[in-house]
């Protein structure tokens, strides 16, 4: 038993060891209504924790904390923690006991402390934390549950792990909002996160996307033609790239 619950730790839930960056490519974005709350603000919604991690030791800042801090430096974003009423064990080992032990099996919704009201105005929304036993973290469910509205946001997952990669968080959001925008994911694994790989990493995925300090600036581009198409980047630049935003008949479409 020991040695099988070893195994179940090390491969899905936070003790598994990854020496690169992760990145999971999702499918090219759908079509999205130019007008109402898509408006250009982007909103990061997160879940970290802090204490004794994998490979890590005890931190004062999560992991997933600190690739939000990157996001934050390189892209104009608001930012909302999930903080948990009831803290996660700081100790490793009874952090994963519990998780795999109670929080799975008993299904559980965790709360959280305050919340966020006004996810209309934004349009897309950065999701991410922690990958616990191949999977987010039930708070997130919580979250989810309380939030109907993400439903027709564009929501970009992201997260860091000890060798299971990112995805599962997709999969978990398309289980909740099957219509929503999911675009490209993001996993780095926890014990590399502080390194300035990890950064470049974190930067290099922004820009695929179209994202930067100025990417609110697509708010202000219009068109009145009923029978072009243009393209931009998110930073506002009329471009003929395959990427970026594209303005058709009154509508936004962002590939």
């Amino acid at each position: 038993m020991t040695i099988t619950f070893a195994l179940c730790s090390a491969l899905v839930a936070m003790a598994c060891s990854s020496n690169d960056p992760e990145e999971n490519n999702m499918p090219e974005s759908t079509a999205q209504n130019g007008e109402g709350g898509n408006n250009g603000k982007m909103l990061v919604v997160y879940f970290s924790r802090a204490g004794e991690n994998w490979e890590v030791g005890n931190v004062e800042r999560g992991n997933t904390a600190v690739m939000v801090d990157y996001i934050k430096e390189l892209a104009d974003v608001d930012v909302f923690e999930i903080v948990p009423q009831v803290a996660y064990p700081s100790n490793y080992m009874e952090c994963v006991n519990y998780v795999n032990d109670v929080e799975i099996p008993q299904n559980l919704r965790p709360a959280y402390k305050g919340d966020i009201s006004n996810i209309a105005d934004y349009s897309t929304v950065f999701i991410g934390g922690p990958i616990w036993c191949g999977q987010p973290p039930y708070i997130f469910r919580t979250f989810f549950e309380k939030h109907p509205e993400l439903a027709d946001k564009t929501i970009i997952p992201f997260g860091t792990h000890g060798g299971s990669g990112v995805g599962s968080y997709a999969r978990v959001i398309k289980e909740y909002y099957p219509n929503a925008n999911v675009l490209e994911s993001l996993g780095i694994s926890g014990s590399s996160i502080r390194n300035a790989s990890a950064k470049t990493t974190v930067e290099n995925w922004l820009k695929r996307l179209g994202v930067n300090k100025q990417a609110t600036a697509v708010r202000r581009i219009s068109t009145h033609s009923s029978n072009l198409g243009y393209a931009y980047s998110l930073a506002g630049q009329r471009h003929d790239g395959l990427r970026g935003l594209y303005i058709k008949n009154g509508k936004t479409y962002i590939k």
